[in-house]
């Protein structure tokens, strides 16, 4: 079995090390626009300074500047928000055990084909989608240097699908991640908050949501929000190794596939992973395991700090045929991956102790051959991954992708 861990990722049960000091970068100035809204679904940048879905505050000027750090506790979680944030029904019974366990005492069967489509259509297979991935990070208001992972005020996944439906568009679906990173590589069990934040088919729209912007307060005059950086590009797929388990005429097929999210970076390069990337949880191949929440389940058990105060209009809104997968289950796997397309929607991230191949299924090591394959392919230089963020070194700071905390 070919191994797949990272072979510069350190121990993630270990504390960061010294701080790396940032590369020098000339200083920009704010630019002295104000914050603009859209309406009608789409991003939103409102009077506190908050892009995308944020949580509703009767008193923009009560937020914290720390971003996206103070979240709140929910029931199941440890003092950091994740760890053994279970996700339990009205028995006490654990809804995700079934999505962590990757291989089990029943052995994984690996689907093999990719279905174009990611529409649900009754079939029973699993939908897979595949594309290029980002990993960004943003620094907290008013913040001119990033040292550490404390100086980072949100966290997000870039998908931008490359089969399918959206081919050949310019689509892309930004994902916040909670506690501003993903869940350590390796871990037995560690649940982190996600949500689907936009949706969209303007690639003009990726500049907006990951550039500086400043706003207005009554109490401390103009506050800048510096741009996102981002810290990997890489390869990413949507897979669901099929289980036995899922084969039981008491299961619904389609729903109970798991959905892994799988990736592998080409920028920056090996050789260059540093304390960004491990900081930030990431390896140069991992996965992560993908489940969603019912959005009309309510929050009486568990509440998403991604999503608090969210009026139920602004979650997600699935058609029928969708959302009858969940039956009577709060949490189920995003099969077919079209449930991503929906603005609003509150997902987990799994970590697994699995190795990529392992978590793969049956054919694991094929499916990660491919991988390497297409991320060889696809691969490009920091200029070209810009280039793709409709952005440029003009635009954003570039030091994380070559390691170092800018």
């Amino acid at each position: 079995m070919v191994s797949t861990r990272s072979g510069g990722a350190k121990n993630t049960d270990e504390k960061a090390g010294d701080k790396r000091t940032a590369s020098a970068t000339t200083a920009k100035k704010p630019p002295a626009k104000k914050a603009k809204k859209e309406q009608d679904g789409k991003l939103e940048v409102g009077d506190n300074g908050e892009v995308g879905l944020a949580k509703e505050e009767d008193d923009a000027e009560g937020e914290s500047e720390d971003a996206g750090d103070g979240e709140t506790k929910g029931k199941g979680q440890d003092e950091n928000g994740v760890g053994d944030a279970r996700m339990t029904n009205e028995r006490g019974e654990d809804e995700t055990k079934g999505f962590t366990d990757a291989r089990g005492d029943d052995a994984d069967k690996s689907i093999g084909e990719m279905v174009q489509g990611e529409e649900a259509g009754g079939n029973e297979e699993p939908s897979h989608g595949n594309g290029h991935i980002y990993f960004l990070y943003r620094p907290k208001i008013d913040a001119t240097d990033v040292e550490s992972l404390d100086d980072v005020s949100k966290f997000h996944i870039l998908l931008l699908p490359k089969s399918g439906p959206h081919a050949s568009s310019h689509y892309h679906r930004i994902i916040e991640v909670g506690k501003k990173k993903l869940p350590d590589p390796g871990a037995k069990r560690q649940n982190i908050w996600g949500l689907v934040g936009t949706t969209s088919t303007d690639k003009a729209g990726l500049k907006t949501a990951f550039g500086e912007y400043s706003y207005e307060t009554k109490t401390k005059g103009t506050r800048h929000q510096p741009a996102a950086r981002p810290a990997a590009r890489g390869h990413y797929i949507l897979h669901s190794p099929r289980d036995e388990a899922a084969d039981s005429p008491d299961h619904n097929k389609q729903r109970d596939y798991k959905v892994l999210l799988a990736y592998e970076i080409t920028t920056p390069p090996p050789e260059d992973f540093g304390r960004v990337q491990e900081e930030l949880g990431l390896e140069q191949k991992g996965a992560v395991v993908l489940t969603i929440k019912d959005p009309d389940s309510g929050d009486n058990v568990q509440a998403n700090p991604r999503a608090a105060n969210m009026p139920r209009e602004k979650k997600a809104h699935y058609p029928k045929h969708l959302h009858d997968l969940f039956g009577n289950r709060r949490w189920i796997a995003p099969n077919p991956v079209s449930f991503l397309d929906y603005e609003g929607t509150e997902l987990l991230l799994m970590s697994s102790p699995h190795d990529l191949e392992d978590m793969l299924g049956k054919d694991g090591e094929k499916v990660e051959a491919d991988m390497d394959q297409a991320a060889e392919k696809e691969s490009t230089d920091i200029e070209g991954a810009l280039k793709e963020l409709g952005m440029s070194k003009g635009d954003v700071e570039i030091e994380a992708l070559e390691g170092a905390w800018a």
